[in-house]
């Protein structure tokens, strides 16, 4: 998971669910902001977090291959917020939930198998919380709506692979999918992949895990809307429109 304001976004592997966290600017200025507005709040960016300034952006896709509920592509405006650089961790996680237990020399790895509602709970205590789904989309492409948080064309080696993975794809492997490929799911330390920031220097918002968001899917109060795609995910997975539907009570 991940917080934005402070508040943070969460995210799921197959069956493994982590997040992110965001805080929002307090004042929640007008936007467009002027640059010295920025440059103020840009300042005050808490550690470990980055600044994503308000303004218009670039939600959402015409491509030909995406799912109907992220179709079209559509600007929308998104007030300014603060967003965790990286997801949280089980290291971070166990600072704020002593029961929470990992094997050793894995504190570095984000934190899994967490509901929505525990992902909450952890941001509440942090005092942040999870980012809506439009902020996560922002946070991970920019304004210039890019396929991936580094750019419009796919690389492999940008995103966490599966322990036993050779570095190599096949082409079935780079067809979109939204199913977990067959084999066990191994998450990575944070930030260990390199080339994948996002316009603002958020990390792993392609691949990695799946990570929760505000809100529910279609107003259904027993979906979930989970983003980023995770370790043994296809390309399409790893999209920065892309969502992924999940119950309200998974890990």
């Amino acid at each position: 998971m991940r917080n934005l304001n402070i508040a943070f976004a969460t995210i799921a592997s197959a069956a493994a669910c982590t997040f992110l966290l965001l805080k929002s600017v307090q004042h929640r200025v007008a936007v467009p902001q002027s640059p010295l507005q920025q440059d103020r709040e840009r300042a005050a960016t808490p550690v470990g977090m980055v600044y994503i300034p308000g303004g218009t952006c670039l939600i959402g896709t015409n491509d030909t291959d995406a799912d109907e509920d992220v179709k079209p592509q559509r600007k929308v405006i998104v007030p300014s917020f603060y967003m965790d650089r990286t997801e949280v961790t089980n290291d971070d996680y166990k600072k704020l939930i002593p029961t929470h237990t990992f094997p050793d020399g894995e504190g570095h790895l984000p934190v899994t198998n967490v509901t929505y509602a525990e992902a909450e709970t952890y941001a509440r205590l942090a005092g942040k919380r999870l980012p809506t789904d439009d902020e996560w989309e922002k946070a991970a492409r920019g304004t210039d709506g890019r396929r991936y948080p580094w750019g419009n064309d796919w690389d492999p080696d940008r995103v966490s692979k599966r322990a036993h993975s050779s570095g190599s794809e096949s082409l079935i492997a780079k067809k979109r999918s939204p199913q977990c490929a067959i084999g066990p799911s191994r998450v990575q330390p944070v930030s260990s992949v390199k080339g994948g920031d996002s316009p603002y220097g958020c990390v792993d918002m392609a691949g990695n895990a799946w990570e929760w968001v505000q809100g529910f899917y279609n107003n259904n109060p027993e979906q979930r809307i989970l983003r980023g795609g995770a370790v043994g995910y296809a390309e399409g997975a790893c999209r920065t429109y892309n969502r992924a539907i999940e119950g309200t009570g998974s890990t």
